[in-house]
């Protein structure tokens, strides 16, 4: 590039990555001023707002390999807000935010296919609504045995 070329010119190619990584950056802002927000003020489980927030995540971040953590932190940023504060146990839901996390890091870095992360993902989700059941219940030890199923996803 010549010394006296224009802008515009010698910094073509940069402008639409800037601004990418401006958008997701206002997104992650934006979420954890939400999740500021509402642990401050003593918001709770307000399903409308959760949707919403996790709706502007998958706006943000479209599914593709590179985009799976920024989406689940994004989204933890969402459940932290408006979901941990009124739950009946938010130890379970910062375990499967763990695991949303660990999952989506192993897609992005290449270690685990996409399909298969989203299956255990599943599988997450469903080991821990069995455990919030057995806690209910009052079985514990069952319950353990379904958190300590998660836990060894995290492995």
């Amino acid at each position: 590039m010549m010394p006296g070329a224009p802008a515009s010119r010698r910094h073509a190619g940069r402008r639409p990555a800037v601004r990418k990584i401006a958008a997701k950056l206002m997104v992650l802002t934006a979420a954890a001023l939400l999740a500021a927000c509402a642990s401050q003020y003593g918001t709770g489980s307000t399903g409308g707002d959760l949707q919403s927030a996790r709706a502007a995540c998958n706006e943000a971040y479209p599914k593709r390999v590179g985009n799976y953590l920024p989406h689940a932190r994004c989204v933890n940023a969402a459940v932290e807000a408006y979901a941990v504060p009124g739950a009946k146990n938010p130890d379970l839901m910062r375990l499967q935010a763990q695991v949303r996390e660990t999952l989506s890091e192993r897609i992005d870095r290449h270690r685990l296919g996409a399909q298969a992360g989203e299956r255990r993902m599943a599988e997450a989700d469903r080991l821990i609504g069995e455990a919030e059941q057995e806690r209910t219940a009052g079985n514990e030890t069952a319950a353990a045995r379904h958190i300590g199923a998660v836990e060894r996803m995290l492995r």
